[in-house]
């Protein structure tokens, strides 16, 4: 029998990396199948805390290097230098996944039809206004079932669906009713996030959809299509302003690429397949917040999602967040609209906040004992004088409880 090896931490790592170089990026099964002399057993990998992975680069999960002084500068800097390899590696795969989605769903997109609208004649008026539409947490795909919501909310893809026809339709007579006073034959429409659900924003959220991510996506991008479309007949100019929001993420906060978003991928998809409409323009945002000139005014677009809220509205958080802002672009922003928080809001006519396509959810309903109607809100905008007008548009109608022969309100056994 041979002569039993006194392993240290540093010979462990310098036989490895001596493996390494000759076998390559071997897994963990291949490893324990190699017959060569000399051959550290991964048992003696964990009495000295030498992490295999960190050598041979292989896919688990995500540890730090810990290098102590065992280890000699010459092995600290090819262990670093591993894991910088690693990262790196794993940035490049983000960005890859990022960059397939979008290349094979624009293809997929390109050879869709969607016939183009034609484009109508503007109205005249003495005072010609805009019209704008604030849309953000669509949250398609969200599923909310109301005998666990004590019957107060209900929501899924084909609710999503049903109410942006309602929108629509409000969008629609709110114009008709007033383009003979005020022109509105420019409809700008600021997406502002979380048009999509998600799948891995937080823990059991699998329990609270009805359709995957990439359906919730398709779906997303069929209903805005053809609604868009329909306003186009009606509108002689449409502008699209987007920014992504948080439920897009394909995964947990900070495990992918920031633009890894299908909140994002949405906007990309919907420009695509919008092209043909030449009254329609979509400007996708490059970076988190979106900054637009729009007369004498400048917006602020930002879903909303760094500003930290508890049990409601974050009304100094909001405040503090609009104070800053002038300073940090060197110019005064007059107006900040977002999303996120799922009540619509105004704070001093500067900041406005939306309202969501949900209504109550498990979270505000169960958590915060709260919940506000479905809606989106809408403004007119004169180019000197700014925005008035501001209302709510409410998607459903108020929810009436009523008791059962046994005096029950809410669903039971």
């Amino acid at each position: 029998m041979g002569k039993r090896h006194e392993w240290n931490a540093e010979s462990i790592t310098k036989r490895l990396l001596e493996i390494r170089e000759k076998y390559g990026e071997v897994s963990s099964i291949e490893y324990d199948k190699l017959k060569i002399p000399d051959k550290p057993s991964r048992t003696s990998l964990n009495k000295h805390g030498v992490l295999y992975q960190d050598i041979f680069g292989v896919k688990r999960r995500r540890e730090k290097i810990v290098v102590t002084s065992e280890f000699s500068h010459d092995n600290q800097v090819k262990l670093l230098t591993l894991q910088n390899e690693k990262l790196i590696k794993e940035n490049n795969h983000q960005k890859n996944i990022n960059a397939i989605f979008i290349e094979n769903c624009l293809t997929a997109v390109s050879k869709c039809y969607f016939k183009a609208e034609s484009v109508p004649k503007p109205e005249k008026a003495k005072h010609s206004q805009e019209f704008h539409a604030m849309k953000s947490d669509d949250q398609a795909g969200e599923y909310i079932d109301p005998t666990w919501v004590q019957g107060v909310s209900e929501y899924n893809i084909e609710l999503f669906v049903k109410r942006m026809g309602i929108w629509l339709n409000k969008i629609l007579l709110f114009r008709e009713q007033d383009k003979a006073s005020l022109g509105l034959n420019k409809l700008v429409i600021e997406m502002l996030g979380d048009h999509v659900e998600g799948e891995l924003i937080y823990k059991g959220q699998q329990n609270f959809i009805d359709v995957n991510l990439v359906e919730q996506l398709m779906t997303c991008l069929k209903t805005y299509v053809n609604v868009i479309l329909r306003l186009a007949a009606e509108f002689p100019v449409i502008e699209l302003f987007c920014v992504p929001g948080n439920h897009g993420r394909h995964g947990r906060k900070g495990e992918t690429h920031p633009k890894s978003n299908f909140d994002y991928l949405l906007f990309r998809l919907m420009k695509e397949a919008l092209a043909r409409q030449e009254n329609v323009s979509v400007f996708i945002s490059e970076s988190p917040t979106m900054l637009v000139r729009n007369g004498r005014f400048n917006f602020a677009l930002n879903h909303n999602s760094d500003v930290n809220s508890y049990m409601g509205i974050p009304y100094y958080g909001l405040n503090r967040k609009a104070q800053r802002l002038d300073s940090l672009y060197g110019m005064k922003i007059h107006y900040k609209l977002g999303g996120h928080f799922h009540v619509p809001s105004n704070l001093g006519d500067e900041t406005i906040v939306n309202g969501t396509m949900v209504g109550g959810s498990d979270l505000s309903i169960n958590k915060m004992q709260m919940a506000c109607l479905p809606s989106q809100k809408i403004f007119y905008f004169d180019r000197d004088h700014g925005i008035h007008r501001e209302s709510n548009v409410y998607l459903a109608e108020p929810v009436v409880l009523e008791p059962d022969e046994h005096g029950i309100y809410t669903t039971h056994l």
